[in-house]
């Protein structure tokens, strides 16, 4: 029986000035015939040496995308989300990280703002999911970022340093992705300017250069991301990749952001 997890980690940290990520969440969208219509389609089209791609799938079509890209070494699966419970047990819907390791995933979103705001998940659960990713050598990816109120009040690089604050309870960090998605400009078309993205990167740089000093880290924008405007946004110093929302289901644009960074 195949066993994705016997196949080397894709470390996508390890060349950050050379290759910016591309990162894909699918969110709660597509089936059967986009899993393989869309795969089939980047497996053909997406060869390139300037982006280490990413696609964040539901769980369900995690493994069959494996099958699908088995002989594509650009593109790399994610989970959109792991339990905070770490240990198999009576968790009735729940999946851990060893299990998402045993199907072929390096990498998981955590604390992403829908699951924020919709299922209140924030504080010791958000630890707990980081320390479940780590245990299994999962690369985390946190979603960080601030409503309208904090931009417009001025607060808002305390309230990301808030957000921040619960890695201080994790005693080892190798590497993991930081992606800072102003709620405000999730799904909206609205994006912040160019200087108002890399202030709030080169915050997220410096908190985690004097905390986690040995650490690899990478931090990304992610926030009604196109193909027209992603060229721009990877511009800026200390923005290591995207993470793409809407535009990652559609093939065309998607395609294009991987092929224009």
């Amino acid at each position: 029986m195949l066993k994705f997890s016997q196949y080397a980690a894709f470390s996508i940290l390890g060349n950050l000035e050379m290759n910016k990520l591309v990162i894909a969440n699918w969110k709660m969208n597509g089936d059967l015939n986009k899993v393989n219509s869309d795969l089939s389609f980047y497996a053909n089209h997406i060869a390139t040496n300037k982006a280490n791609v990413v696609l964040a799938l539901p769980y369900l079509y995690i493994v069959w995308a494996k099958h699908i890209l088995l002989n594509n070494s650009f593109i790399r699966i994610a989970a959109q989300d792991l339990s905070h419970y770490r240990d198999c047990g009576a968790y009735t819907g729940k999946i851990n990280g060893s299990m998402l390791k045993d199907a072929g995933v390096n990498y998981v979103l955590v604390g992403h703002s829908e699951r924020r705001s919709l299922l209140g998940e924030n504080g010791q659960i958000l630890v707990d999911k980081l320390i479940n990713a780590f245990d299994n050598n999962l690369v985390p990816i946190l979603c960080v970022g601030e409503s309208i109120t904090n931009r417009d009040a001025g607060n808002y690089l305390e309230y990301i340093e808030t957000q921040l604050s619960g890695l201080m309870q994790i005693a080892e960090i190798k590497e993991m992705i930081i992606a800072y998605e102003p709620c405000w400009a999730i799904g909206t078309g609205k994006v912040p300017t160019l200087s108002e993205i890399q202030e709030v990167a080169d915050f997220i740089h410096s908190y985690m250069q004097k905390n986690f000093p040995y650490a690899k880290i990478a931090v990304l924008y992610g926030g009604s991301v196109t193909s027209q405007n992603a060229h721009e946004i990877l511009a800026i110093a200390n923005v290591n990749g995207v993470l793409v929302g809407g535009a990652s289901l559609k093939t065309a644009d998607f395609t294009a952001i991987c092929e224009n960074v």
